[in-house]
């Protein structure tokens, strides 16, 4: 069955592929936390962008909580056909793992093409009013461009860099 998105109950994770080992359980109590509250004020569509670092930590965060909260779902927005394809085998059997528990896929292309993973960033802004990141405020990079286009939608938006 193929959720429709109500962007009014839906946020999107944004954020660096390396994370320092020392933080990620910091990072993950804070992902929690920040899903929890969402939820308690009405959110229940969290968007992933299936990137490496945040945007799987954060999917694992969401699953680990769907037993807790009943109604939560994931939706995996990949950019192309075979995004991990060329990632290293533990990373490519992390993303199949939260693939395979994620409530919805969204397929945007059947193959890479420059600036796809530009174009999921922004399909993701068009379907969410809130974006949770882990973003250094460094300009550059998608989660600079992310960041920076959904304050300029007017988009809430959590940084939880300075947080962990």
């Amino acid at each position: 069955m193929k959720l429709i998105l109500s962007k009014t109950q839906s946020v999107a994770f944004t954020g660096h592929r390396s994370i320092a080992p020392e933080k990620v359980p910091e990072l993950r109590r804070q992902v929690r936390g920040k899903i929890k509250l969402l939820y308690m004020l009405g959110f229940r569509n969290f968007v992933s962008g299936m990137a490496m670092g945040f945007d799987m930590l954060a999917a694992e965060e969401v699953i680990k909580l769907k037993g807790e909260l009943s109604d939560l779902k994931l939706i995996a927005v990949i950019p192309y056909r075979g995004q991990s394809e060329r990632w290293a085998y533990q990373q490519r059997e992390r993303y199949q793992r939260i693939l395979s528990k994620a409530d919805e896929e969204i397929l945007l292309s059947e193959g890479y093409f420059n600036g796809c993973l530009l174009k999921r960033n922004d399909y993701m802004l068009d379907h969410v009013s809130g974006i949770i990141a882990y973003f250094d405020g460094k300009p550059m990079g998608g989660t600079f461009y992310t960041c920076r286009n959904a304050r300029a939608k007017g988009i809430d938006l959590i940084n939880l860099y300075r947080l962990v």
